[in-house]
Parts: structure tokens; sequence; C-alpha cells
């Protein structure tokens, strides 16, 4: 009983993998080279900071370096008025005198545009420049700082229309020897610390000079942006930070809309406050430049990676991998001299090698059995058991073959068919064993009369018998058939119901050149008319086509024995 649930069993599906080999590769490389990839990224993201901060140290420098240029300009002036003033007394009351006096103690001094002396009441009484004498400046705040104060004072930034450069008064209070304000000692101080600061930052690619008074006007710029001075930007966030802090940096974007680096300090007695920035795309624009090349270089070198790793896995296991497959492949149809190891393999796939190296061997040698054992069981199935001669299946094996190579010759091909004359008569009278022994006697006298001419004899069937002789012609075949036939009947072996008292055989004989739409069937056919026509005729007989004598010979004197047919 057959076991139904193994024939409802499906074959399981095998997955096909995800990735082929060379992928797998290409990922282990990827794999390789990504920490590289991070660590480079990690590193460029370290000198762009670098780069950052350096810039940042910079402006806080060139922002100090302007804040102190300031204070030694204040203190230089401070220190100058307060000489005036307490020589004061001591000066020329003549205007003009007065006025080279005062010309001739600020000559040497460069950040000095002018020097007056005013009264009390405001009125300006001497000064280097003309112009402004019997000015009053008595509702200048400065000027009343410095009678209130009792002490040194500054204005607020004014911008010089000329030269764009922002000045501040100074003023100092002048004493009598009584201690008492006799006057005000008034100095307006050139501030070209600013131009100088603003050209020295000019030779950096981007870089602005701010100064912004204490109600967040913009009083000095850069020549990028002269004309944004005079206008208020206290609302902006980035004067917003520069006024609530004394110092400091910050990375926003300016009034001019420019993203930038800013390092900002207050200027000394005042509280305006300096800024220098520098543009952001311009301090990154070397480290972004060296991103770029860095990235290409990780690019060219992952793909030189991806390259060995394609091409490398390609030569080193795919086509070791291919050529093992083909090797394989030979063995499964059949190829058993293929011999894996007649070539170099690496040291991972020589095992592989060896087993179908082992394998092929292994199955050339079966297959040698197979092909010994076939051959036998072959030749065993072609041959009668009874006589040993061939058998029907051996006979038209061999008469296909023999046809071909007369029709390629276009020689004759001759046929005798054979059979034992009331052979059913001689089972039924002797039994089978002595019938068995009559057919063995006659096949060996077949064998051994067409010896030198017969390609094969073979039992036809029963007690019928087929001779193939290819190259003989019809009349050479009849002499050998009645030379058969004869030495058959010579063997007088006792046949109580033949009409001799012997067995015979009768024979029909046929030999024909293949021609074009006939086979061997057709031969077949008529060697077997040729045995009914002998049959028919009495049989113990050669019956051939044509012409041919049909052959008999004479009948022992015996008693008569009914016709009978076989």
């Amino acid at each position: 009983m057959l076991d139904n649930r193994a024939g409802a069993r499906k074959p399981s599906r095998r997955a096909n993998p995800i990735f082929s080999i060379r992928a797998r590769l290409i990922a282990l490389a990827l794999l390789a080279i990504t920490p590289l990839v991070f660590d480079r990224i990690h590193g460029l993201e370290i000198a762009r900071g670098h780069r950052v901060d350096r810039a940042r140290a910079e402006v806080v420098d060139l922002a100090r370096r302007g804040a102190d240029a300031q204070r030694e300009v204040i203190s230089s002036v401070r220190a100058l008025l307060q000489i005036v003033g307490r020589v004061h007394a001591k000066m020329p009351t003549d205007p003009a005198a007065c006025n080279q006096f005062l010309t001739v103690l600020t000559g040497n001094v460069p950040w000095l545009r002018a020097m007056a002396v005013a009264d009390v009441d405001g009125k300006i009484k001497c000064s280097t420049d003309s112009e402004v004498i019997g000015l009053n400046v008595a509702d200048r705040p400065h000027f009343q700082n410095a009678l209130h104060a009792r002490n040194f004072a500054l204005s607020d930034y004014l911008v010089n229309r000329i030269h764009r450069w922002p000045s501040l008064m100074a003023t100092y209070p002048a004493l009598g020897d009584n201690g008492a304000i006799d006057g005000v000692v008034l100095a307006v101080i050139n501030l070209k610390w600013i131009g100088e600061l603003i050209d020295d930052a000019a030779q950096r690619s981007g870089a602005s000079i701010l100064l912004l008074d204490g109600a967040g006007t913009l009083v000095a710029a850069s020549a990028d942006q002269e004309n944004l001075i005079g206008k208020p930007f206290a609302a902006q966030a980035l004067a917003h930070d520069m006024l609530t802090r004394d110092d400091g940096a910050v990375t926003a974007e300016g009034f001019d809309g420019v993203r930038r680096i800013f390092a900002f300090v207050r200027v000394p007695w005042t509280e305006a406050r300096l800024a220098v920035g520098l543009d952001e795309k311009a301090v990154q624009s070397g480290i972004d430049r060296e991103t770029t090349i860095a990235y290409l270089q990780l690019a060219l070198f992952g793909l030189f990676v991806l390259l060995v790793a394609w091409f490398g896995g390609e030569q080193l296991i795919v086509k070791p991998i291919r050529a093992l497959v083909r090797t394989a492949q030979r063995i499964g149809h059949g190829d058993f001299r293929v011999r894996p190891l007649q070539q170099a393999w690496i040291a991972e796939f020589e095992p592989l090698a060896v087993a179908l190296d082992d394998m092929a061997q292994k199955l050339a040698e079966r297959e040698e059995e197979l092909r010994i054992a076939n051959e036998h069981l072959e030749e065993l199935a072609s041959l009668d058991g009874l006589t040993g001669l061939a058998n029907r299946r051996g006979f038209d094996r061999q008469l296909t073959q023999d046809w071909k190579r007369a029709a390629e010759s276009k020689q004759p091909i001759g046929l005798m068919m054979i059979d034992i004359d009331h052979f059913k008569l001689y089972n039924d009278r002797y039994g089978h064993v002595p019938g068995d022994t009559c057919l063995r006697s006659v096949g060996e006298t077949l064998s051994l009369v067409t010896l030198e001419n017969a390609v094969l004899v073979a039992r036809y069937g029963g007690e019928e018998f087929a001779l193939l002789l290819p190259g003989l012609d019809v009349a050479r075949m009849t002499a050998l058939a009645e030379e058969a036939r004869k030495s058959v009947e010579d063997l007088l072996i006792p046949h109580a119901e033949a009409p001799c008292g012997y067995v015979t055989i009768s024979i029909g004989v046929e030999s024909m050149v293949p021609q074009q739409g006939q086979s061997a069937a057709d031969l077949v056919e008529a060697a077997d008319r040729a045995l009914y026509t002998a049959k028919r005729y009495g049989r113990n007989r050669v019956v051939a086509p044509g012409p041919t004598l049909v052959s008999s010979t004479p009948q022992p004197e015996r008693e008569p024995v009914p016709p009978l047919v076989a």
C-alpha cells in the first residue's frame, strides 16, 4: 500500500540568495572603508571648527587693537588738555597770539584736528581754526559735563563730512589760581585709527568694520558699507547683541545682509561699540575647498575599492567558482574524463576541486563497470538461451546495421529463413526435452555450414531460424542453403511423423541490393515468402526467387505417412 502522504508532500522551494558573491564583497569593502570615511569627515569638521576659531580670534584681536588705539589717543588728548588747562591763566589774551600758541602746541599731534579755548559762558575766544572763534558751545553736553564734573569729558561721535571718519570732542575745565573754573579747553579728536583699522581689515576678503554709538547709529564702517553710515540699527539683532554687552563674539547677519563672524568691544571712555567681522563664506572657503577635495579623494578611493572588489572578486572567486560549476556540469552530463586537478586552484577552492576530481574518477570507474555490465546484459538479451544463437532482438539489430551498410556500399545482402519441418508433431511425439535437443542440433549444424559466410545465425522464433549473409548473390546463397538443408537431413534425427522419417528443414532464400524506398522489412518479407513457398511445395527444400531451381532430396522408402502441415 502506497503512502499517500509521501505523494502529497510538495518539494520545498529554496529561497534565492538576496546578494551575489560580488555584491557581498562590495558590501564588505564598503564596511571596511566606512570607518575611514567617517574619520576623514570628522577630521574635516574639526578643521572647519579650528578655522572658525582662528577667524574669531583674529577679529577679536582686531577689535581689541582698535579699542586700544582709541584708548591711547584719548589718554594722550586728556594729558594734553590737562596741560593746556593748567597754563590757561598764562596763555596770551590776544586772540591772534592765543591762536598761534595753540597751533604751535598741537602742530605735531596728528590725531588732533583742532583745539580751542572757551570761557565759562561757552563762547570760543581762541582756536587753531579761526572760523570757529566766537561760536557758543554752552549748550553742548560735553561742555556742560566738563563744567559740572570739573573733569575730562567726551562728546558723542561726530562724522566728518569730507573724510567720513568719526571724530570726538574732548573737553577739560581750565582752572584759575583760586581754583575756580574760568574757561574750558576743547579739542577735536580726529580718529584716523579707524581708517587705518579699516585699511588693515580690507586686506582680508569679506572683512567689515562697524562703529556704533551708544544709540545704535552707525558712525563708521568699511568702504563696502559707507552708504549705511548715519542710519540707526538699534533694532537689528547684531546691534542689540553689541549694545547689551561690553565685548563678545557672535556669528550673525551684518547690516548689509551678509553673514559674518563678528567680534566687538566697547570703545573706552564711550558707550560706542567697535565690531570687526569676517565673511563666514570667505573664512570657510578654504576648508570647503579642502572638504570638497577630501570628498573627491574618498569617492575615488571608494570607487577604486569597489572596482577592486568587483574585478578582484570576479578573478579570485567568481571565475574559479564558474570553472568548478562548468566542471561539475560536465561531470553531470557524463564527461568523466574531465579532471579539475589538471589546473592550479587557490587554497580555498582546492578541497572542492579534489572532491570533484575524486567524484569524476569514481563515476568513471562506475560507468566502466556499468558499461561492461550493460554489454554483458545486452549480449545476454540478444542471445537465445536454448541454442546459444542470437535471438530475434539480436537479429533485428544486426539486420538494421547490415542493411544500412549495404545501402551505402550498393552491395547485396542475403537472408535465409529456415523452418524445421513438422516440429510441432516432433514435440508432441517425443516431448519437449528431445525437441530442445533437436533445436540445438539444427542450430549448431547451420552455424557450421555457413561459418565462413554468415554474419549472424539466429533463432528467429520457435522452430524458425534466420541467417544473414551480406555480400552474397542469390546463386551463392542458394548453394549454401542447399548445403545446409542436406547437412540437417544427414543428421538422421528420427522423426516418425515426417514423410522421410527424419528431421528436415525448409529454406527460403532472398538477396537484394537496397534501393530507395526499400527497408530491411522488405528483405525479411521476401525471404519469408520464399520459405512458405518451400513449405507449400512439400517441405525439405530450398526456394529462391527468379528461375532458381527448387531443390529437394528423394524420400527414403518407408511406411507411408499421411501428409501433415507444420
